[in-house]
C-alpha cells in the first residue's frame, strides 16, 4: 500500500513539472509593436510586430488596431522572422482606414519542416500621420501555431504613437540682386520728378539698408 501512494505521488510530481515547464516557455513568448513615440503631422514612418524567445513557430495571424482619426495604414510587409527558415507564403491582411484596423495579417511557412526559434519582426506597417493626436497600437486576434500545428501561448504588448504639430517651413531669405533688379525697373517706369528719389533709395538698399 505504501509503495502504491509512493507511485501515485511520483506520477502527480512529473506531471506538475510537465505542467510548470510548459507554462514557463508559453510565458516567456512575447508579441509586441515596436512604434516611434512621437512624429510629426505629415511624416510616414514604419511599426513593427516583434516575436521574441519563440520556439517552433510555423505560422501566425493577427490583426492590429489604430486610431484612423490620427493615422492611416498605407501598407503591409513580411518581417524576417519566418523567412530565415524556410519557404513562407505572407497575407498582408485587409487594411480599413475607416474602422482604423488590419484585419487577417498571416504568414506560414510552406513544407514538412520545423517552425522558428528566436525573436524577430513578423512584419511591418507603413502609416501616414494624418492629425495631431495620440493612437494607441493594440495586437488583436493573435494565433500562434507550431510545426504540429499546436497552438502557441504568448503574452502581448501594445504601444503608441503622438503625432505632434508640423515643423515650420522656414520662408527662404529673398535674393537682393534680384530684388535691387524689380525696383529699378520699378523705378525707372516713374515720373522723372520721382525716379531720382527712388533710384537714391535703392541705393542704399545696396548699400547696407534702406533709408527713409
Amino acid at each position: 500500500m505504501k509503495t502504491k501512494r509512493i507511485l501515485i505521488a511520483s506520477i502527480f510530481a512529473a506531471a506538475a513539472a510537465l505542467f510548470l515547464c510548459g507554462g514557463s516557455r508559453a510565458d516567456d513568448v512575447t508579441v509586441s509593436v515596436d512604434s516611434p513615440a512621437v512624429v510629426s503631422q505629415g511624416d510616414s514612418f514604419a511599426v513593427d510586430v516583434d516575436i521574441a524567445n519563440a520556439t517552433d513557430v510555423y505560422d501566425f495571424q493577427l490583426d492590429l488596431d489604430f486610431d484612423p482619426s490620427v493615422l492611416q495604414a498605407t501598407d503591409v510587409s513580411e518581417g524576417a522572422f519566418l523567412t530565415t527558415d524556410g519557404s513562407t507564403f505572407f497575407f498582408p491582411g485587409f487594411i480599413d482606414n475607416s474602422a482604423g484596423n488590419i484585419t487577417f495579417n498571416a504568414d506560414t511557412l510552406i513544407g514538412a519542416i520545423s517552425g522558428a526559434d528566436g525573436s524577430g519582426t513578423l512584419l511591418q506597417v507603413d502609416f501616414q500621420a494624418l492629425a495631431t493626436g495620440t493612437s494607441s497600437l493594440d495586437l488583436d486576434n493573435l494565433i500562434l501555431q507550431d510545426s504540429l500545428g499546436d497552438a502557441l501561448d504568448a503574452s502581448t504588448t501594445n504601444a503608441s504613437v503622438t503625432v505632434t504639430s508640423s515643423r515650420p517651413i522656414p520662408a527662404p531669405e529673398p535674393n537682393s540682386r534680384a530684388l535691387l533688379a524689380i525696383g529699378t525697373a520699378a523705378c525707372l517706369i516713374l515720373p522723372m520728378s520721382v525716379r531720382r528719389g527712388c533710384l537714391r533709395k535703392l541705393r542704399g538698399v545696396s548699400t547696407g539698408g534702406l533709408r527713409t
